[in-house]
């Protein structure tokens, strides 16, 4: 806890005539895994996790966390500075905030570090107590770091056909398609970048992406960036990240796409007011995967499910190993395996620890002894610079009885959810609910399923959409081809988690939904009860292992 830059935020409130200030976990490009050399919520916390943020008054200190986060974030803090605020499953940051927000309150925002949705809601809700929102033009914590923050350098590099399928010049023509009249589309987000580029970057931590902003317009697409960048294609035109400004400033008489999710309101203001603006769905041009994106990433998942070979083998061993050691043993594994980086801090957590949901500091001091529970959450990057992400939970020597019925309800819920006959008019919404409700019917109520049932993976391995949740964006027909995972998973504080994920892509066939998993690790066959399994989920389960054998 630093006390010194909390006592300079204090001071900043009072200068700035505010009652409370809003501490970011992210960055001015919006990416979920901010590195922590970057992430002011972190440096006034120390909490570590991806999401989570704060609200700074002038004698409290509230971080909003979910709830994969919220044995997470009580370890983490200094209780005596910090108030955790965990939120439920269904519970949004905004309504927890909007609570704690009293009559008559001025807050301040980073402008550059607040998305334009979450501030007009935001907004509305400050507004209707009679308060108001001030727009910082930048964040305090890092003006506050920055003699001590590196800069980072990016080697941008470009993606061969064969694991991208379609040329750089051939998605800007799709795009030209898209949207047919007279258009210009504002694009912030740093994997549509990626994507549309078909330029991937790995120096920043756990992505495949570089930061760069872009405007496309009907004639050519311009990408502005301080990167040194490959030729991309005919149709685009690379340009300083500080010209970005001033386009928007210019831009007039247009149809301007925008995506409130990804766009900044500080970058939203520039936008000359006259323009017609429309909602972007460029992002779902990403979300559905072409033949060779899906061929390529059923050799990414061979290499990652081979890469988890070593736990496998390491957790029968009569050796004892600690929680580091199995991390750092699968991290060598992977990279031996062909990947080329992480796209995510691997969970490794044993015993107890396997409650905490994203469980990140994996100890030299914990060793997995007999009967504790392994969950093992990882995912790489190939040289196609696409996310994997697989969870598998193990067992050191032998299970108690509810170690077995929480592993088997978690395996009952992914079967049913994955083999069901979905038809073309069904949701993710409806994946969510069938895992959800089998682990309802089939676990006692001091375990709780208290995150979704999956996420998009793509070139971030969260991607929205899909969202595979019980909310109501969740509501949207199941798309071909889009990639996501199914991951339920069942935790109760004080003595451990299960979780069981898989990343699976949609397929028709004729009027129905089929999915297909790229990982084919086999489970736990220790914690397995076959009993608690009807005969439908018996076949599921044989016909599962018997196809994952042949990686053993």
């Amino acid at each position: 806890m630093d006390i010194q830059l909390l006592e300079y935020l204090r001071a900043y409130l009072s200068k700035n005539n505010i009652d409370g200030l809003i501490v970011n976990s992210t960055n001015e490009f919006l990416v979920e895994y901010n590195m922590l050399e970057l992430n002011s919520r972190y440096y006034l916390t120390d909490f570590t996790g991806s999401t989570g943020d704060v609200l700074l008054t002038s004698d409290k200190i509230y971080l909003f966390v979910d709830s994969r986060y919220h044995e997470q974030a009580d370890n983490e803090v200094n209780h005596e500075f910090v108030t955790v605020v965990k939120l439920p499953l269904n519970k949004s940051y905004l309504a927890a905030l909007d609570e704690l927000i009293p009559l008559y309150f001025k807050l301040g925002v980073v402008a550059s570090k607040t998305s334009k949705k979450f501030y007009d809601n935001l907004l509305e809700k400050v507004t209707a107590k009679n308060g108001i929102i001030k727009l910082l033009n930048s964040d305090p914590v890092i003006d506050y770091k920055k003699d001590s923050i590196k800069e980072i350098n990016y080697n941008v590099f470009k993606l061969d056909t064969d694991v991208t399928g379609v040329v750089a010049d051939d998605k800007f023509a799709k795009v030209k398609d898209y949207t047919m009249d007279a258009f210009g589309i504002i694009v912030t987000s740093l994997e549509d970048i990626a994507y549309l580029t078909n330029l991937r970057s790995y120096d920043f931590a756990y992505s495949s992406v570089f930061p760069a902003k872009a405007v496309i317009t009907r004639d050519i697409a311009y990408i502005y960036t301080d990167c040194t960048l490959p030729f991309i294609g005919s149709y685009f035109c690379v340009k300083p990240l500080k010209e970005f400004e001033n386009m928007l400033k210019n831009a007039e008489g247009e149809f301007i796409y925008i995506d409130e999710d990804s766009i900044s309101i500080a970058d939203f203001n520039l936008i000359y007011k006259s323009n017609t603006l429309k909602r972007s769905y460029l992002k779902l041009f990403k979300t559905v995967k072409n033949e060779v994106e899906k061929e390529h990433l059923k050799r990414c998942f061979e290499r990652a499910d081979n890469a988890l070979k070593i736990i496998n083998n390491m957790i029968n061993e009569d050796k004892v190993y600690s929680e580091y050691e199995y991390m750092e043993a699968l991290k060598e594994a992977m990279f031996q395996n062909g990947a080329v980086s992480l796209s995510f801090k691997p969970i490794v957590a044993a015993g107890k620890n396997t409650s905490i949901i994203h469980y990140s500091m994996p100890s030299k001091e914990k060793m997995v002894e007999n009967g504790d529970l392994l969950l093992v959450d990882y995912g790489g990057y190939y040289e196609g610079g696409l996310s994997t992400d697989t969870t598998r939970t193990f067992i050191k020597g032998e299970p108690s009885q509810e170690q077995k019925t929480a592993y088997t309800t978690v395996l009952k819920a992914f079967l049913n959810a994955y083999y069901k006959q979905y038809t073309k008019k069904s949701s993710y919404f409806e994946i969510d609910k069938t895992a959800r409700d089998v682990i309802e019917k089939n676990i006692t109520p001091d375990f709780a399923f208290a995150h979704s049932t999956g996420h998009g993976v793509g070139i971030s391995v969260h991607e929205n959409p899909p969202k595979v949740s019980s909310t109501q964006a969740a509501k949207t027909k199941i798309l071909e081809n889009t990639v996501f995972t199914i991951e339920p998973g069942v935790y109760k504080e004080n003595w451990g988690g299960i979780r069981l994920e898989n990343t699976v892509y949609a397929s028709y066939e004729e009027d129905k939904v089929l999915l297909h998993s790229f990982s084919h690790f086999p489970f736990e066959i220790k914690l397995v009860d076959i009993s608690l399994l009807n005969d439908e989920e018996k076949n599921y389960y044989i016909k599962w292992q018997a196809e994952s054998s042949c990686i053993m």
